[in-house]
C-alpha cells in the first residue's frame, strides 16, 4: 500500500507554478491513494475551494481529505463562523467532515479537528470532541490485526523535535488514549508546516504503546515556517512503514529523507531508522 500525505495548500496563497509541478510528483510516484490534512484555502472562500478542488480533480486518484483551520468560512463576516462555518467547504468539497476509505489491507478516517471558535484568543487551536473519539474507537473494532489503521486529521497531537507544543490537537490526554484504545497506527497530520515523522507514545489506563505521527509542511504555500514546501510518501502496512519526505528544491519535489518504522506486539511501534 502507497499513499501520498499532503496539507496545507492554501488556495489563495499558493507559490505560482507549485500545484502544477505537486500534481505532476504525485503522479509519477503513483499511491493507491491521496490524503489531505486540511488547509485547502487561505480564507475558507468558496473561490478557493473552487481552485483547491479543481486541482485535486486534476489528480485522477482515490483521495481522502479532511477541513483545516483555514477553512472554516467566515474570516471578516464573523456571523458566518458560528452560523454556517462548513457551508463553503460543504458545497465544494465534500459534505462529510469525516470520510472513511477501506481497501484490502488498510482503513482510513478522517476527524475534523478544526472549530469555528473557542474560549480563547487563538482560534487555530483545534481539538476532536468525545462523540469523535468514541465513533474513532467504533470504526476499527473488529477489523484484522493485520489491516492498518490510519488516521487522518488537521492538528498534530506531537510537536517536531526540538519544537515548542503550541497548538497541539486540544484533549491532548483523552485523543491519546482514543487513539490507543482504537489502534491507530498511524496518524497524518499538518498544521506546523514543517515536516517530521516519529513514533509518540499513547496510553489508556496501565496499557501503553506507541504509534507513528507523520506532519507535513505546506504542499503550495507561499506561508513557509522555515521548510521547503514538500509531501510525504508513505509505503508498508500493518508491520512495517517507511515513509519518504519529498521537498522542492526551486526546480523538483526531490526525496531528502526516510524514516523506517516496525510494529511490535499489540501494535506497539518503533524507529528502526532515519536517513537525514
Amino acid at each position: 500500500m502507497r499513499l501520498v500525505h499532503i496539507s496545507d495548500l492554501h488556495f489563495g496563497a499558493v507559490e505560482p507554478g507549485l500545484p502544477e509541478a505537486l500534481r505532476v510528483a504525485i503522479l509519477e510516484a503513483r499511491p493507491d491513494l491521496v490524503a489531505v490534512s486540511g488547509d485547502l484555502t487561505m480564507r475558507g472562500l468558496k473561490r478557493e475551494f473552487q481552485e483547491a478542488t479543481t486541482f485535486l480533480d486534476s489528480i485522477p486518484l482515490p483521495r481522502i481529505v479532511v477541513p483545516g483551520n483555514h477553512d472554516v468560512q467566515g474570516t471578516w463576516k464573523i456571523w458566518e463562523r458560528f452560523l454556517s462555518p462548513w457551508k463553503n467547504y460543504q458545497s465544494v468539497v465534500d459534505r462529510n467532515l469525516e470520510p472513511v476509505w477501506r481497501a484490502p489491507g488498510i482503513n482510513v478516517l478522517g476527524a475534523n479537528s478544526a472549530r469555528p471558535a473557542g474560549w480563547y484568543l487563538d482560534w487555530s487551536r483545534g481539538r476532536v470532541s468525545r462523540r469523535q473519539m468514541a465513533s474513532l474507537a467504533s470504526s476499527f473494532r473488529d477489523t484484522d490485526k493485520e489491516v492498518l489503521h490510519v488516521l487522518v486529521v488537521h492538528h498534530p497531537p506531537a510537536a517536531p523535535p526540538g519544537g515548542t507544543p503550541r497548538q497541539l490537537i486540544g484533549r491532548l490526554d483523552e485523543f491519546s488514549s482514543a487513539v490507543n484504545r482504537a489502534g491507530v497506527d498511524l496518524i497524518l497530520s499538518g498544521h506546523f508546516h514543517m515536516s517530521y515523522a516519529q513514533a509518540i507514545p499513547l496510553k489508556a489506563g496501565q496499557a501503553t504503546r506507541s504509534c507513528i505521527l507523520s506532519s507535513v509542511s505546506t504542499a503550495t504555500s507561499h506561508r513557509r515556517k522555515g521548510e521547503p514546501n514538500g509531501f510525504h510518501v508513505i509505503d508498508g502496512n500493518a508491520r512495517e512503514l517507511s515513509i519518504q519526505d519529498w521537498a522542492w528544491n526551486g526546480t523538483h519535489y526531490l526525496k531528502r529523507r526516510t524514516w523506517m518504522f516496525q510494529s511490535g506486539p499489540d501494535r506497539d511501534w518503533k524507529m528502526l531508522s532515519a536517513t537525514l
